[in-house]
C-alpha cells in the first residue's frame, strides 16, 4: 500500500470515486471477450487497436522529451504528424527545463515501457506487416480518442511533469490488475489466441514465439521476477518526485491523474454511442459480491475479486456480435486494470 501522504497515495485517494464510475462501465466486459461468447480473439484486438493510441501517444511524446534535441521522433505519426499546429500552437512552445529532462529520463527503469509490445501483439493478432500497422495506427478510431491524445500532448507540452500520472496510473494498472486480466487471458488457451489471427501467422516468427511474447506480451515482463524488480525500481524512483516536484507541480500530477480516469471512460461511452448500445437499458443486475472473510486492512491478499452476475437475457444481448466488438475488449484495457490497481 502507498503511503497516503505520497504522491501515489494522494493520487490513488483522488481517483477513488472515479475508479467506481468507469467500473461500472467494465465490469460485466471481460468474461464476454473470452470463450465461450466468442470463439477467437478478433474483440479484444478490436479493443486493443482501439486503445493502443493512448500508451503510444503518452510514451512516444516522453521519448521525445528525454532525447537528445537532434535525435528524430521516436514515434513522428502519433507525437507530429497528426498535429495541426494553428489548432495546437501550445505544443510549439518552449521546452522542459534540463532538470525536469533528467527526472523524466531516469524514473522509467528499463523494461518499463509498452509500447513495443503493444506493437508486436498487434502485430501478431492483426496479421499486418510493422508498415502496414503504422499506417493502421496513424488513424484515429473515435473522435474521444483524438480528443483524449490531443489533450495528452497538449497538457504534456505545457507541464511535462504530467506524464508522472501516466506512468503511476497505467504502468502500475498492468503490474497490478493486469495479472488479473492476463491470468483470464490465458485460461483460453493457446489455440484460441492463434485463431483467426492474421493471414501470415501460421508461418511467420511470431506464431512460433510464446503468448508472452507475441500475442499477450503486452501484459508480461522481461525476468525471472516477473516485473515485480521493475515494480519496485520504479516506485523507488518516484520517491524523487517527493522533494523534486513543486506544491503547484504536484497538483498538476493529481489533477491529470482524474483526467485519465475521466477520458477513459469517455472511451468506453464512445465504443457504446458507435455500436448503438444503451446501457441504461440492459437487464444487468447490479454486481453482487459474495461474504468474505475480514482481513486487515493493508494486508496482502486483502483485495478481493467481486462476483459478477449476469441475467441470461443480458448475456446473450453482449454476445451479439455489432454489440460485443471493441466495447468487451477496450473495457478489459481501460478499466478493469486501473480498477484493480492495488499499490
Amino acid at each position: 500500500m502507498s503511503d497516503p501522504t505520497s504522491l501515489p497515495g494522494e493520487i490513488n485517494a483522488a481517483t477513488r470515486s472515479l475508479h467506481t464510475t468507469l467500473n461500472r462501465l467494465i465490469t460485466t466486459r471481460l468474461p464476454l471477450a473470452l470463450p465461450p461468447h466468442t470463439s477467437d480473439p478478433s474483440l479484444y484486438t478490436t479493443g486493443l487497436l482501439h486503445f493502443a493510441h493512448i500508451y503510444l501517444t503518452f510514451e512516444s511524446l516522453w521519448n521525445d522529451l528525454v532525447s537528445a534535441p537532434t535525435s528524430p521522433p521516436t514515434s513522428p505519426l502519433l507525437s507530429f504528424l497528426l498535429v495541426n499546429p494553428y489548432d495546437a500552437p501550445e505544443m510549439f512552445s518552449s521546452p522542459p527545463s534540463p532538470q525536469m529532462v533528467r527526472f523524466l529520463r531516469t524514473l522509467r527503469p528499463k523494461g518499463l515501457t509498452r509500447s513495443a509490445r503493444l506493437k508486436a501483439d498487434l502485430e501478431f493478432l492483426t496479421g499486418l506487416h510493422p508498415t502496414d500497422l503504422s499506417v493502421l495506427l496513424a488513424q484515429y478510431p473515435g473522435d474521444k480518442v483524438a480528443d483524449y491524445c490531443q489533450h495528452i500532448r497538449r497538457n504534456v507540452k505545457v507541464k511535462p511533469h504530467v506524464l508522472v500520472a501516466y506512468a503511476w496510473c497505467f504502468y502500475m494498472a498492468v503490474f497490478s490488475g493486469g495479472r488479473y486480466i492476463r491470468s483470464e487471458l490465458v485460461k483460453s488457451g493457446d489455440e484460441f489466441w492463434r485463431t483467426n489471427t492474421g493471414p501470415d501467422t501460421s508461418t511467420s516468427t511470431s506464431s512460433q514465439l510464446p503468448l508472452s511474447e507475441s500475442g499477450l506480451s503486452f501484459w508480461s515482463f522481461l525476468g525471472p521476477h516477473d516485473g515485480e524488480d521493475i515494480k519496485a525500481d520504479f516506485k523507488q524512483r518516484l520517491l524523487a518526485a517527493e522533494s523534486f516536484f513543486t506544491p503547484d507541480e504536484r497538483i498538476d500530477v493529481i489533477e491529470e491523474a482524474k483526467s485519465i480516469f475521466k477520458f477513459s471512460a469517455g472511451l468506453v461511452q464512445e465504443l457504446d454511442e458507435k455500436l448503438a448500445t444503451d446501457l441504461e437499458k440492459l437487464n444487468v443486475p447490479e454486481r453482487v459480491e459474495r461474504p468474505q472473510p475480514e482481513t486487515a486492512r493493508g494486508e496482502k491478499g486483502a483485495h478481493v475479486r467481486p462476483t459478477v452476475v449476469l441475467s441470461r437475457k443480458a448475456v446473450m444481448w453482449w454476445r451479439r456480435p455489432e454489440v460485443t466488438g471493441a466495447a468487451v475488449a477496450l473495457g478489459c484495457l481501460a478499466g478493469v486494470a486501473l480498477l484493480r490497481m492495488e499499490f
